[in-house]
């Protein structure tokens, strides 16, 4: 959802409050570069992060970790969106 705010595109993450969900924000503005080198953004990937990850490259994006498993905290994934931003999947499955 967009956010009203004085200087950047703001938008707000959706998240189930109510149920423990996280949400979230995502901000657009002059000085913002995307980049492969900065923070990586870690998104919740459901319960499995394959139907999330399967979505991926048909929207434009490129896979370069696939679903790889990190002992009993699940499994990550790692993508670059169509904008050149790293982004990373977690799911326990």
């Amino acid at each position: 959802m967009e956010m009203p705010h004085p200087q950047y595109k703001y938008g707000m993450l959706p998240a189930d409050m109510q149920n423990g969900g996280v949400g979230g924000g995502i901000v657009q503005g002059d000085g913002f570069e995307p980049s492969t080198k900065g923070t990586i953004v870690y998104l919740n990937g459901g319960d499995d992060l394959s139907i999330p990850l399967s979505k991926v490259e048909d929207a434009g994006g490129k896979i370069s970790m696939p679903k790889t498993a990190i002992g009993a905290n699940g499994f990550m994934a790692q993508f670059i969106d169509t904008e050149g931003n790293r982004i990373a999947l977690h799911s326990v499955n």
